[in-house]
């Protein structure tokens, strides 16, 4: 098999019938390119109709050829969990992830499996991110933009997540590093990334990977007090102090005692580091850190807002196709 992606799905209902269609589609553009693509599909808890849109969807790619998937029915477990099993289950030599909600390009796939069956071990990608939200009185914000695969720095990438939510790697190297640690819930791919910069140099691809939403219901993006603790618990684990940013210092506290120092040898935190993140003052400077996102998150908002506006009036009171005979707006077959 060239191709195996992993898919985790919980209570995933409202977005399989559209997450088919564009699995179907990948597949049979891959199939034309004798590039054969095998989905692992890992179904949590799954309900009847869960079941029946999956069963449907293994079916349709059965008759794709080259096309197969293998539907794992589990209790419900974390997703990196899954990931971990959708792995084990999986036969191809170039692996990676779709997200339910997201959508996938073939030509990445194909970038990508040409790229590691040249010798690379990890590839990334640029892709087209989706946000949107609505705003007190209705008014729905949706801006779609560009997220650039950044030439590969290893400094830079053990300090974020910079690899994206569609990359690939080789079979080989998921041997070498280890499964993902499900202690994570939210960034255990950032955490198995910055384990995977001590084996492999990451490579950008050129093509648009795919789009990824972000509408609130996203694992990340959302501002959850566990996604900062879980950022510092993997700078922590590298020494990295100076990366560390204010947390919920109980959370902090909590996790980082429970799972976060992993292995028989636990790490040993200085004791500044300590009283930064949970001790006297730790409650006040997060209350600040938070305040600061919160403001930040608003000015982003703000300028979205006024860049959106203009599109919303035209919309709502119907001149676009009047303004598009000016030349003065795209006509709304075009418009993004």
């Amino acid at each position: 098999m060239d191709i195996s992606l992993v898919t985790s799905l919980f209570r995933s209902e409202s977005y399989l019938e559209t997450f088919s269609s564009h699995v179907l589609n990948v597949a049979a553009a891959l199939s034309e390119a004798t590039v054969s693509l095998e989905m692992v599909l890992v179904a949590n808890d799954a309900s009847e109709a869960e079941h029946h849109l999956l069963r449907n969807l293994v079916g349709h790619l059965d008759s794709i050829t080259g096309a197969s998937a293998r539907l794992l029915a589990v209790e419900r477990e974390t997703i990196y969990a899954s990931w971990n099993r959708g792995i084990q289950a999986a036969s191809g030599r170039c692996v990676g992830f779709w997200n339910v909600d997201d959508v996938r390009t073939p030509g990445a796939l194909l970038e990508g499996l040409h790229l590691i069956d040249g010798g690379e071990l990890l590839v990334y990608f640029p892709y087209d991110i989706i946000r949107s939200y609505t705003l007190p009185g209705g008014l729905r914000i949706r801006r779609r933009y560009v997220d650039r695969a950044r030439p590969f720095d290893r400094e830079q990438f053990a300090r974020a997540m910079h690899t994206g939510p569609f990359f690939l790697f080789a079979r080989d190297l998921y041997t070498q590093v280890g499964p993902f640690d499900d202690h994570f819930r939210i960034s255990g791919d950032f955490e198995w990334c910055v384990r995977a910069l001590d084996h492999a140099d990451f490579c950008p691809g050129t093509a648009i990977a795919g789009r990824f939403a972000i509408h609130g219901d996203n694992l990340s993006n959302t501002g959850s007090p566990l996604e900062t603790v879980e950022n510092n618990a993997i700078q922590l684990r590298c020494g990295a102090w100076h990366n560390v940013i204010p947390a919920d210092p109980d959370l902090m506290r909590d996790c980082w005692q429970a799972w976060g120092s992993p292995g028989i040898d636990l790490i040993d935190l200085p004791a500044h580091i300590q009283t930064q993140l949970w001790g006297n003052g730790a409650y006040e400077r997060w209350q600040r850190a938070l305040a600061e996102r919160r403001r930040a998150r608003r000015r982003i908002q703000v300028t979205e807002t006024l860049r959106a506006l203009p599109r919303f009036i035209i919309n709502r009171t119907g001149t676009r196709s009047l303004l598009a005979r000016w030349g003065l707006v795209k006509s709304a077959a075009v418009d993004r």
